[in-house]
């Protein structure tokens, strides 16, 4: 044979042999095909003040489906909100956005409007009515014009053909709001005044799919109802009643039995208000979500991948009033393990077992009782604000020399100062000014740094972990003039707990992604809960232009993976 030939023969075969290394890398580096990535249904769940470290404590007690998402699904058990105005509209915003609040511009549940020189929350809009599912609600309707960039859903109807589609539901109207975006197909909260609603901003008029299912199932049904321990109380962990508590809202008792019924016997505010601290409340918005989508078909998924978004407010209601080490925080969280079971249950018959994804996640955590902290010999304290105004007017008032009584503050609002118009720029020009007002606010027991507008803005805090998140929960004309952290186990509240810190009990939340194209297993690596809209919208093939958060591709299965599901003992 010539060497001609020889050298063809042999380049022939390094050609073949080089095309099916590349093949065979090509095949493995796709992880999944996207007709088996891609579900019918994703289900992105949120529970108000789920804190992260509530599952390593009270996993014992679980049974279905909190322990289906922990045993099958993926846990990142480093997962952590990067900013620090942890709220309920924020973190809302955030989870279905995949962006920071400096982005999405939902800065706090509510803030002061510089335009208006009013108060406003997070989703006022005067332009909007609200539609009631029953009794007549006297309030102005509720959207998501606060909000500066698309969510999750947004991208669902916008880029799939046929678009998605979107049902949403929560107790609050900030939470339904962003889960379900700008055009939900149904969308409801539950008004105070005892009725269910929506908005014009959402919708014509009512749904059909919810008022029929409000109709057949009144929430004046659970009157007679009383809420106690699922479990037998050497089950529970902690002191009862909890260390610090006092008188609850709206007529609980400060420990178990819990009657929903009041005095009067009658379903009144005191009663609505009790029915959303309790399990019920959870059970009603599970059992509502899975009825509506198998009314509007959300099960077929039809070409597009379509969203239940479902926001489960008892935890935060109850959190609030009787801590994170209550008995009644333990139950809550008792009941909704067996709510999302059959939940569940009810998804798999809908939609298929293995055909939906379910993410899980949390808007916030919280702090424990002040109390209790000092009863471990630990600086802990609630921030008055007049010593806060006062320190700040004193400050103000001897930097710009003014005599006549006039005041520098128009509106606190969380840890943002908003002045007077001009005030603060006459501040700025004032040498020394604005340092001796940040002086004097360090003074005040309970804060512990203070920071200006300019400096959140430009964000240059690599040495500083605590101002770069309140950077991130910062919003250029929306937030305010001087912002301030307090100290750890300090907070604005007169009575129970809260939060809105950037401090590990308040950013710390649990992610948990479970189903199709989810890898079960144990994740170590550091992550925040806005990487969940990315990689939801990575398996349902859309864009998210604005998020900040990334696709978590460690928990992407790939089909000959063979991951080790976490373990709980």
């Amino acid at each position: 044979m010539s060497r001609v030939k020889v050298l063809f023969r042999s380049a022939s075969m390094i050609a073949v042999a080089l095309a099916v290394v590349i093949a065979t890398n090509a095949v493995s580096a796709q992880q999944v095909p996207a007709d088996r990535r891609t579900p019918k249904l994703l289900v992105l769940l949120m529970v108000d003040q789920f804190r992260g470290d509530y599952i390593e404590h009270y996993h014992h007690q679980w049974s279905a489906g909190l322990r289906r998402l922990v045993t099958e699904g993926a846990w990142f058990r480093r997962a952590e909100y990067p900013y620090y105005n942890t709220v309920t509209c924020p973190g809302h915003s955030s989870v279905a956005t995949g962006a920071y609040p400096a982005v999405h511009g939902m800065i706090l549940n509510g803030w002061f409007d510089r335009t208006t020189r009013k108060a406003t929350t997070c989703t006022d809009d005067p332009s909007a009515q609200t539609i009631s599912y029953g009794k007549p609600i006297n309030t102005e309707g509720e959207s998501l014009v606060h909000l500066r960039i698309p969510t999750l859903a947004d991208s669902l109807r916008l880029q799939l053909s046929p678009a998605a589609r979107v049902i949403a539901f929560s107790l609050k109207a900030r939470a339904a709001a962003p889960l379900g975006g700008r055009h939900p197909d149904a969308i409801a909260w539950f008004d105070d005044a005892g009725a269910w609603a929506t908005s014009s901003a959402f919708s014509k008029g009512p749904v059909p799919a919810i008022a029929d299912f409000v109709k057949r199932n009144p929430v004046e049904n659970d009157l007679d109802k009383v809420w106690d321990r699922t479990l037998p109380k050497n089950q529970y962990l902690y002191e009862d009643p909890a260390v610090g508590i006092t008188a609850p809202r709206g007529g609980m008792t400060v420990s178990f039995p819990h009657a929903l019924k009041g005095k009067s016997g009658a379903a009144d505010a005191g009663f609505y208000d009790r029915w959303q601290s309790s399990p019920f409340s959870d059970e009603y918005l599970a059992k509502m979500a899975l009825d509506v989508a198998g009314k509007l078909d959300l099960g077929k998924g039809g070409g597009a991948t379509n969203l239940i978004g479902i926001s489960f407010s008892a935890l935060d209601k109850v959190g609030h009033d009787f801590g994170p080490n209550s008995h009644e925080n333990q139950d809550i969280l008792i009941r909704l393990d067996r709510t999302l079971g059959a939940f569940f249950a009810g998804l798999d018959r809908l939609v298929g077992a293995g055909e939906y994804t379910v993410a899980l996640t949390a808007d916030h955590g919280v702090a424990p009782f002040p109390e209790r902290v000092r009863s471990y010999g630990l600086d802990a304290g609630r921030l008055d604000l007049k010593p806060v105004i006062a320190a700040v007017e004193k400050a103000a008032a001897g930097a710009l020399g003014t005599t006549d009584g006039s005041t520098a503050i128009e509106r606190i609002a969380q840890t943002d100062i908003y002045f007077k118009p001009g005030v603060y720029a006459k501040l700025k020009e004032r040498p020394g000014a604005v340092d001796a007002i940040r002086d004097a606010l360090r003074s005040v027991d309970g804060i512990a740094d203070v920071y200006t507008a300019e400096e959140l803005e430009t964000n240059r805090f690599d040495d500083n972990r605590w101002a770069r998140r309140l950077a991130h929960s910062h919003f250029r004309g929306r937030s305010g003039d001087l912002s301030f952290t307090m100290k750890p186990y300090w907070m604005i509240q007169e009575r129970g707990t809260t939060h809105g810190t950037g401090y590990e009990y308040d950013t710390h939340v649990p992610v948990l992604l479970m189903g199709k194209g989810i890898a079960k297993g144990e994740y170590l690596t550091s992550v925040e809960p806005t990487d969940i809209a990315p990689t939801l919208a990575f398996l349902a093939n859309v864009m998210l232009p604005n998020a900040t958060g990334r696709v978590l591709t460690e928990a992407l299965s790939q089909p000959d993976a063979a991951a080790k599901a976490p373990s709980i003992h």
